[in-house]
């Protein structure tokens, strides 16, 4: 390419009577015209029925035209050579022109863009008459043109700007104009960093927004806007629409393999996960998409589950499956999340989580819901693990104080026993036989409690006895430590369904930490209250040390304890097991004045 030519978009080819900034064509293998656009009709001084059908290579100088033919054989693979060629007619001879396109649209259809080269004074020229600002864009282009710096600040615009896309000039000064899409904001970011970076111009194909909502292809060239000292801080923007013609086929069928490509992404994603999406439409009443992993979770066919959506819930576990309804039944704005088990196709007890999340459209209402199902069958046999571990530290605790509540009577028994031949027959025998029962009853209600359990033997019980009975477990350690027992139940019994050992589990966790709260000793009061009809709470509260603000938050965490030597599992799983019963646990504290904590578990009907 010669020294003094350059390439040159922004100001196009002076043909005399018109400037021709692109020609677009296309052609067959064998070099006949199948289109062309406006410029290249301007250049040949032709009309398209003419020119459809005709040779290219009548257009192309007789040296260029082995290169013109192997550059464009060359790209069938989708790389592209740039090169040069002297575009040629009966009138003119040898003006120059830069290939920056060549694409086979299909397999008998290449299309070609190519940019004229131009004298270089003729473009310096005018770059420095930009900068110096002795004219504009606006003084040298009839196009729709816009002048704004980085950040949005609407400099000048032109009335051809205005007249297509129908902002006043009041609107884009103010910024109350959204001309480009959410989703093509980061050509924004692109075409400011290659201005800066030195491009002299930027040329792309896109839409934007007219005042009216609607979506407009146009092809844009994007100019840098200089300061005083030459730097650029801004853009001169100047749209065309974009004709019905190859430059728009090229566009769409980017934007068609844009979004093909996307689609393509999405299912290969979802395809691979470990669990399953589905997206449900609440008017259609039917699932828009589900992808292959819901049948691996919950052991139904895809197009099964697109046929009827209330199979989703029939491979449920019975003991769950009132509840999965009513979860579906209650959907609404919010997000939300339920687990349950199902049965595979082996009949075996598999635990799935599902979380929800609404779709809103712009008047509130929800159109669709998004589902994420997975498989958490590991994580709830590792909350088992820790329940089970929990409960083996509480069984070590206890043993101390268990050989105090079995030697006590043991003793009483053995004093009398050295007394029976100087009293009555009748005398001790009462006495020692109430002794002898009392062993048996805290030897029993520890091999309960130390009985291995699966978590799920849910009954409905009366949680007066369940207090009761943790109480029976709890009062002689209680008594050791100088600490007694305040009870303040409510006088109508209230029956919870739950598995008990587990709730037994949490009461004794919570007593055991305000007698290590209490070392020198003190009251612990256990109070139930129905609230609404629906809940009841059971609030314990001790007069110990109280804990510190900063801790609260972090109470329930794995392996953050107060205690000295704890753990912090005791609390996590007593977390978990109230969660699973579908209740909560609040702390409240103040250092110096004792802790209270409130357990709040839903209400059932008594057992027949």
């Amino acid at each position: 390419m010669p020294n003094s030519y350059v390439l040159h978009e922004d100001m196009g080819l002076n043909t005399g009577n018109a400037y021709v900034e692109k020609i677009i064509f296309s052609l067959t293998k064998s070099g006949a015209i199948l289109n062309a656009n406006k410029d290249f009709c301007t250049l040949s001084v032709e009309k398209i029925p003419s020119i459809i059908g005709t040779s290219m290579y009548e257009f192309v100088h007789e040296d260029d035209r082995l290169l013109f033919i192997e550059r464009i054989l060359e790209c069938c693979d989708g790389n592209l050579i740039p090169f040069t060629f002297r575009f040629t007619t009966s009138k003119r001879d040898g003006m120059p022109f830069y290939v920056n396109v060549c694409r086979w649209i299909n397999q008998n259809e290449v299309l070609i863009h190519a940019i004229p080269i131009v004298d270089t004074f003729a473009y310096t020229s005018v770059e420095r008459s930009l900068i110096d600002k002795e004219l504009t864009v606006f003084d040298i282009t009839d196009k729709a043109a816009i002048n704004t710096g980085f950040d949005g600040t609407v400099i000048g615009v032109n009335d051809a700007y205005i007249e297509l896309f129908g902002w006043t000039r009041e609107e884009l000064e103010e910024k109350k104009a959204s001309m480009v899409p959410d989703f093509l904001m980061y050509e924004l970011i692109e075409i400011k960093e290659r201005l800066i970076k030195g491009e002299k111009v930027v040329r792309l194909n896109t839409v934007r927004i007219t005042k009216n909502g609607l979506m407009l292809p146009v092809n844009i060239v994007l100019l840098p806007y200089y300061d005083s000292a030459g730097m650029v801080q801004g853009v001169f923007a100047l749209s065309r629409k974009l004709e019905e013609t190859l430059e728009m086929k090229s566009f769409v069928e980017k934007q068609l393999a844009n979004i093909l490509q996307q689609e393509v992404l999405i299912k290969d994603i979802t395809r691979n996960l470990e669990f399953g999406v589905c997206q449900y439409d609440v008017k259609k009443g039917m699932y828009l998409y589900v992808s292959p992993g819901i049948e691996q979770l919950v052991g139904i066919s895809v197009l099964d589950l697109m046929k009827d959506p209330t199979l989703f819930v029939s491979t449920c576990h019975p003991d769950d499956k009132i509840e999965l309804f009513r979860f579906f039944e209650e959907l609404s704005k919010e997000r939300t999340e339920i687990e349950y088990r199902v049965l595979n196709k082996d009949e075996k007890v598999c635990w799935i989580r599902t979380k929800i999340t609404p779709v809103i459209d712009g008047a509130g209402e929800v159109v669709r819901y998004v589902s994420i199902t997975q498989d958490i069958s590991k994580l709830k046999m590792q909350e088992e693990l820790l329940r089970k571990w929990d409960m083996l530290n509480i069984v070590g605790q206890l043993s101390a104080s268990f050989a105090h509540q079995v030697r006590n009577p043991l003793t009483t028994i053995k004093g009398f026993i050295q007394l029976f031949p100087m009293g009555p027959e009748d005398t001790f025998g009462p006495i020692m036989t109430e002794e002898l029962i009392k062993i048996e009853m805290i030897i029993e209600e520890f091999l309960q409690l130390a009985k291995p359990s699966n978590g799920t033997g849910f009954t409905t019980t009366s949680i007066y006895n369940e207090i009761n009975r943790t109480i029976s477990l709890m009062e002689k350690e209680a008594i050791l430590h100088n600490i007694s027992f305040n009870m303040n139940l409510n006088d109508k019994d209230q029956f919870i369904h739950c598995e008990p050992k587990q709730i037994q589990q949490v009461l004794i966790n919570l007593i055991r930490n305000s007698i290590d709260a209490m070392p020198n000793g003190g009251e612990i009061t256990i109070g139930t209250v129905v609230e609404e009809g629906q809940v009841v709470k059971i609030t314990l509260t001790d007069t110990g040390i109280g804990i510190p603000t900063e801790r609260l938050n972090k109470l329930g965490e794995p392996f953050y304890s107060l205690k000295e030597k704890g753990t912090g599992l005791g609390l996590m799983v007593s977390y978990k097991i109230i969660e699973n019963h579908h209740g909560s646990i609040q702390f409240k504290s103040k250092e110096g004045y004792g802790t209270t904590v409130e357990i709040t578990l839903p209400l059932s009907a008594p057992a027949n």
